[in-house]
């Protein structure tokens, strides 16, 4: 994954037609909040240089790598002097001022006509730090306290003004700066573990993504010495910088949701970008290009928010996609789920599925119908507690790894379950289960057991679910589903109730309330003198049924359930086949 990582950051780098300086390099007016400069400039004539004066500009989105503005450093000095204001005093002594620190450091990397130009600095900057701190202040004042300001140092030569990004000096220092917390753990001449060449230098403690890290059990090779802990992550400078571009591009561009989740797409060039089509390799180069999808109202089957994958399924295999679910928690990172080389050809496997599930049941099919039974263990929750299980499921779909299905069922039952007994909308957690199940034996991740059935007068309706309704007990469960659906709607209709209900447990039935289920169904049917020839016909169906299914049945409260609840579903289906089938005869 990191080797995209990094493949995305060269491209973003090349695109943009960046320098590894700009990777480091942020825009202060991003949010459009910081829209004005102060600056304090400096006249500059070989080593000597003077204070001239404050001055206020707008901020120019053509001079951030000028501005070399950078957040990193908490809340002291940043890499370099330049700070977003927060109170003038604070921010001009504890960003500015206290950035001259630098030059007590040992070994820094600079000649003795740098030394003496960032001390004359200095130097100027104390002498008159009352007057400069008195016009920030003063300009402060004239913006209204949610109008940000940027602190910056300005130069003038001759005619010619410099930003500090002007001056080779404070762009190496830049670099410097930012690799000094990485130098504590390195070694020289050893090869990168990214780019597979011999460095220089290497790093051993690259924290690009927060959930590496070399602190605790297990993570420390050669004995636990700090010290040889560069052995796991061996990174040069070059690829370090390339990751931090990468990884950036990717969370502002290639992040897109998931039912409450939030997954970052990261696609990974088999053989190389050039041999990519260019009509998908501009989906990842041309940012303008990923908005436009993302806002597409195209069939979806990842999310029914951002998807990007309906274009994507028609690319060749020269590319495969990692998804990365990655949960923030302060400054540490979570990796929550990462599926890798996810191949188009695969998703094309998924979006056919997708297809046969919306021509059965004339609905568009989605994740959505997944997440509705694996979200919350008790609808009375405030958070999703379900999440591991949905991502568990989401990892099978993607990889093609075989599922339980009475793990399945379990949760489809739970929701049914709950449904059913706050006599809600429960139809609707039947259908999206029955999507579901078929979905998943279309992908051939669910075993299905199929058996040689005899033709029937219903046996058209069957073959329309394919394997799902392939074995006697399995159609006689969907039958007696949808005659006692029957009989409910004429209690419903006659007495504004459904007392019959009691009968069916809460949807635990087990065998043996089962085979006990149709003479009550029958006999209630009779005293409503709503017994007529569809319903024994559909009667008849039942315990032919049931009695090709034999004794010992094998199955899951959860399954037989399952499969009766589908017949409460397909109740109006089965009923218009029954009734055109009398009227026939």
């Amino acid at each position: 994954m990191l080797d995209a990582v990094k493949d995305i950051g060269e491209m973003s780098i090349s695109t943009g037609r960046k320098s590894l300086l700009d990777v480091l390099i942020e825009d202060p007016n991003q949010n459009g909040s910081y829209k004005n400069v102060i600056a304090i400039n400096f006249t500059v004539d070989g080593d000597d240089v003077k204070y001239k004066d404050v001055t206020i500009e707008e901020t120019d989105s053509q001079k951030i790598s000028r501005y070399l503005y950078s957040s990193a450093g908490g809340n002291g000095p940043g890499y370099m002097p330049v700070a977003k204001i927060t109170e003038p005093d604070k921010t001009f002594n504890g960003k500015i001022l206290s950035w001259f620190k630098i030059l007590s450091k040992k070994g820094l990397n600079i000649d003795e006509d740098e030394r003496r130009f960032l001390e004359n600095l200095n130097s100027a900057i104390q002498e008159n730090k009352d007057e400069i701190l008195e016009k920030i202040i003063k300009f402060r004042g004239e913006f209204p306290k949610k109008d940000g300001l940027l602190l910056m140092l300005k130069f003038v030569e001759g005619s010619t003004y410099k930003y500090i990004g002007d001056i080779p000096l404070f762009r190496k220092l830049l670099v410097d700066t930012d690799n000094e917390k990485y130098n504590k753990l390195s070694a020289n001449d050893k090869v990168c573990s990214i780019c597979g060449e011999k460095k220089d230098l290497v790093f051993g403690k690259v924290d690009t993504y927060a959930f590496y890290t070399i602190d605790k059990t297990g993570y420390i090779v050669g004995g636990f010495d700090e010290k040889k802990s560069w052995r796991n992550f061996p990174v040069c400078p070059d690829c370090r910088l390339k990751l931090e571009e990468g990884k950036k591009y990717i969370e502002n561009n290639l992040t897109f949701k998931f039912y409450g989740l939030k997954y970052q797409l990261i696609p990974k060039f088999l053989i190389g970008e050039r041999f990519v089509k260019e009509e998908i390799l501009d989906i990842f180069k041309e940012t303008t290009r990923l908005v436009s999808l993302k806002e597409s109202t195209k069939k979806r089957v990842i999310t029914d928010e951002d998807d990007i994958m309906y274009f994507l399924k028609d690319a060749d295999d020269s590319i495969s996609l990692n998804y990365l679910f990655i949960e923030k928690q302060n400054s540490a990172e979570r990796i929550l789920l990462l599926i890798e080389d996810v191949f188009p050809s695969h998703i094309r496997e998924i979006f056919k599925a997708k297809d046969t599930v919306d021509g059965i049941f004339n609905e568009n099919f989605t994740f959505r119908n997944i997440r509705n039974f694996l979200s919350k263990s008790d609808m009375k929750k405030r958070d999703s507690d379900l999440d591991g299980y949905f991502l568990d499921l989401t990892d099978r779909i993607f990889r093609g790894r075989k599922i339980d299905i009475n793990l399945i069922l379990k949760f489809i039952m739970k929701r049914v379950r709950d449904e059913f007994i706050q006599n809600k909308y429960y139809q609707s957690a039947i259908k999206d289960g029955m999507m579901a199940i078929k979905f998943l034996q279309n992908l051939g991740l669910v075993e299905m057991e199929v058996k040689a059935m005899e033709e029937r007068p219903l046996s058209d309706f069957f073959k329309k679910y394919e394997e799902n309704f392939e074995t006697p007990i399995k159609r006689g469960l969907v039958l007696l589903g949808a005659l006692t659906e029957l009989l409910l709607r004429k209690q419903c209709k006659d007495r504004g109730a459904k007392p019959f209900m009691k009968n069916l447990k809460s949807l635990k039935m087990d065998e043996k309330d089962i085979r006990g289920l149709l003479p009550k169904v029958q006999n209630k049917l009779e005293e409503y003198d709503s017994f007529d020839k569809g319903k024994r016909l559909l009667a008849k169906e039942v315990s032919n049924y049931l009695l090709l299914a034999g004794d010992d049945w094998h199955m899951p409260v959860d399954e037989i359930n399952f499969y009766f609840a589908c017949g409460l579903n397909l109740a109006d289906e089965i009923a218009s086949i029954i009734y055109s089938k009398e009227e026939e005869q």
